[in-house]
Order: structure tokens, then C-alpha cells, then sequence
């Protein structure tokens, strides 16, 4: 173990042609990477190698959201952003080298409704959601509608009402959220798209840095506000109310309602995984969370009954947008090291430092969670990338939602 940095060093070296390293050690990282931090004259790097296929896919994500956020955008953003300096052969893998941003950390549910957190929190996330659309364009980062959006949400329901492990009270709320109309309604904006306390780095009572851009694409705002609720309904109300101030949104109560739905549904993604790698002791995790919604209504009830009652909230009245909801325990932050990266990710896009992996056996059949999405990448024989979305029949609208 002690030479795992040495050896990572070493390839930085490769990585980035004239890098002097002084140093390097251990860096705490999540299983599906090795990875340590070389000291340089200047600066600190980030070196990490996948140890799966999976995390390879995942890096190869990050890598084309970081090539996205150029000198453009990441000047609209009041936080830093890891830069990719270079990658080199690893093995049968390659190891990346990044700027390495480190700073204090925070747990979600440690939140109160009146930290002083919220308000660098909420302009940091609206900040992200003003950028432009092109950037994601222009980046080969998916496009999606909110159409789009709603049909993945539904398709997710039904997987998990396939296990006949999703209680049938539970399933019928989230599908009445997505049968109703009004509350997909939105604007979709270039997201974060795992956003979570993981994620941040803050600096007394700013957010520095945000890392994990494996997700970003044009999306649904709420998805990168729905981890606050592992805060409770006050902190996410908090910061809504601060992000209204910072952006000309839509409904509030709308987007609150699809940030609820959001953050129930990774229970579902938890009890998938479960199944997918039969892993008892997950699907016994997550039917138990999923029972604890029975009872409750969960987040999401107080958050929809608000969204169809009443009319769009101003930024000074979201704070009393919903009446108390007990609390439920949030595996989010417990499980996120497992999340399967997001099916509907394409990576056909070229860009001038991402190196194409070379093919492994058994990975045939790798195309066929992108194409599920509807969103389809023609890359021509330049390696410009124009991404189309592939339009959705009636069929597969919320309303056709199989019992």
C-alpha cells in the first residue's frame, strides 16, 4: 500500500508532460478508485485510476463535464471547479490527473434552517443553473426536456414496481406526482446532476469548490436541490426561498414537490441496486426505508399537496410553503459510493485530452442504457458531436404507467 502513491506519482509524470513532483500521499477516495495527491512547487494534484469498468464510465463523464465548464462559465460561477491537466495508460485502465481542491466538509443532515450555509448554498446552485444551455451543448453533455425528464422518472417506478418490492401506497403516490401536468412544467437548465454534501467544499461560510461533474447535463433544477432534505423540509425550504432571490425560477412549490420526488426515488435506485448485484442486505436496507414512507406520506407528501393547492409562492413566502412532515432516515449520503452511474449517459464525444478506452470483452452490450434515454449522439467523422433527443410517444408518458 505505502507504494500506491509513489507509483501514482510516477504516472502523473507521464500524465502531464514537465510535472517536478516533491511528493505525494494517500488520499481518501471511495473503493472504485486508487488514487493519491502529488505536491508539486505550486500545487496540489489529484491522481486517480478506476478499478472498474463502471468507475471508468464514471470518470469518463467527469471528464467531459470538466471539458464543458470553460474559462467562460467557470467565470459566471462564484466557487472553484477541478481542472483535468492530463491522463495516461494505466494498465489495462488510465490514470487522471486533476487539480486537487480541497477544503472543509459538512454532512447534509448537520444542516439547520438557519445556518449561514444556506444562503452561499442556494447562489452557488442557482449559479450553476444560470449558465447557458449551450454549454452543455456544445460540451456533448445530454440534453434533455422536461418530457424527457418525466418519462425517466416514470421508467424508474416502474423498474422498481417490477421487483414487487415497492409498496403499492408508495407507488401510488409517486405516480400520482408524475401523472400531474402541471408540476413537468418547467424550463429545464444545465444542472449539476449529483449534487450532494459530498460534493462541496466550503471555507468558513462560503462553498470553494464543488467537485463531481459525472452528471451534468440540462436537467431538472430540483434534482440538484432534492439532497437538502436529508436536512429536514425547513432547510430545504430555506434555501429555496434564498435561491428564488437569486434566479427568476418557476412555482416554487413546484420545484419542491419534484425535489421531494427526487430524493424518495433514490430509495428506489438503493433497492435496484440491491437486486441488480443480489445484495440482501441493500434490498433489505431499502425495503425498510420504503416502508418507513408508508405511514408517513415521506417528504413527498406535504410537498405535492402544497404544489396542486395552491398558486405559485414569491421567494418571501416559501419558507412556509409546507406544515411539519415527520422525518424519515436518508440513506443518501450511506449509499452514494454505490449509485449506478446514470444509464442515460452518452460519452461519443471526443475532446483533446480524453483518450478512448480500449473495448473489453463483455461489454457488447454497452450502448444499450444509452439508447434507452432517447437521447442520441451523431458524431461525424470530424468528431463534432451534435446530440439529438429522440422524440417520446404517448405510450410512455406517466399517465400509461403500468399497475
Amino acid at each position: 500500500m505505502a507504494s500506491i502513491p509513489f507509483t501514482l506519482a510516477a504516472l502523473s509524470t507521464s500524465a502531464v508532460p514537465g510535472l517536478v513532483v516533491f511528493g505525494a500521499r494517500e488520499h481518501e477516495s471511495d473503493d472504485s478508485f486508487v488514487s493519491a495527491i502529488v505536491v508539486t512547487e505550486d500545487a496540489e494534484l489529484l491522481v486517480r485510476v478506476p478499478r472498474t469498468q463502471q468507475a471508468e464510465v464514471q470518470q469518463s463523464a467527469e471528464l467531459l463535464g470538466l471539458a464543458a465548464l470553460t474559462d467562460g462559465p467557470r467565470s459566471r460561477l462564484p466557487f472553484t471547479v477541478p481542472t483535468a491537466l492530463g491522463m495516461t495508460r494505466a494498465g489495462d485502465t488510465r490514470a487522471v490527473v486533476t487539480t486537487h481542491l480541497d477544503g472543509a466538509r459538512f454532512e447534509a443532515d448537520a444542516l439547520t434552517d438557519d445556518a449561514i450555509l444556506l444562503q452561499p448554498l442556494a447562489e452557488a446552485i442557482a449559479a450553476i443553473h444560470e449558465l447557458p444551455i449551450t454549454v452543455a451543448q456544445h460540451g456533448g453533455l445530454p440534453v434533455r426536456s422536461a418530457q424527457d425528464l418525466r418519462v425517466l422518472a416514470t421508467r424508474l417506478v416502474d423498474r422498481a414496481d417490477a421487483t414487487r418490492l415497492l409498496p403499492e401506497t408508495v407507488r401510488r403516490r409517486w405516480t400520482h406526482v408524475l401523472e400531474t401536468a402541471d408540476l413537468w412544467d418547467f424550463t429545464p437548465t444545465v444542472v449539476h446532476g449529483s449534487l450532494d454534501a459530498e460534493h462541496i467544499r466550503v471555507d468558513e461560510a462560503t462553498v470553494s469548490a464543488i467537485l463531481g461533474w459525472s452528471e451534468c447535463s440540462v436537467g431538472d433544477p430540483a434534482a440538484d436541490l432534492a439532497w437538502l432534505l436529508a436536512g429536514g423540509p425547513e432547510v430545504l425550504d430555506g434555501v429555496i426561498a434564498r435561491y428564488a432571490r437569486a434566479r427568476n425560477s418557476e412555482s416554487l412549490s413546484h420545484l419542491r414537490a419534484r425535489a421531494a420526488l427526487y430524493h424518495e426515488l433514490e430509495v428506489a435506485r438503493w433497492l435496484l441496486h440491491g437486486t441488480e448485484t443480489h445484495d440482501q442486505a441493500v434490498i433489505d436496507d431499502a425495503v425498510t426505508m420504503l416502508d418507513r414512507m408508508v405511514g408517513t406520506g415521506g417528504a413527498l407528501g406535504a410537498a405535492f399537496t402544497a404544489a396542486v393547492a395552491a398558486a405559485p409562492l414569491s421567494s418571501d413566502e416559501v419558507v412556509a410553503l409546507l406544515s411539519q412532515t415527520p422525518d424519515i432516515d436518508d440513506a443518501q449520503s450511506d449509499t452514494a459510493a454505490f449509485e449506478a452511474l446514470d444509464e442515460d449517459r452518452m460519452f461519443g464525444v471526443d475532446t483533446d485530452f480524453i483518450e478512448p478506452l480500449t473495448e473489453r470483452e463483455g461489454d457488447s452490450d454497452g450502448d444499450s442504457d444509452a439508447e434507452a434515454t432517447g437521447v442520441i449522439e451523431d458524431v461525424d467523422s470530424a468528431g463534432d458531436g451534435e446530440q439529438l433527443t429522440e422524440p417520446i410517444s404517448d405510450d410512455e408518458l406517466p399517465g400509461s404507467i403500468s399497475r
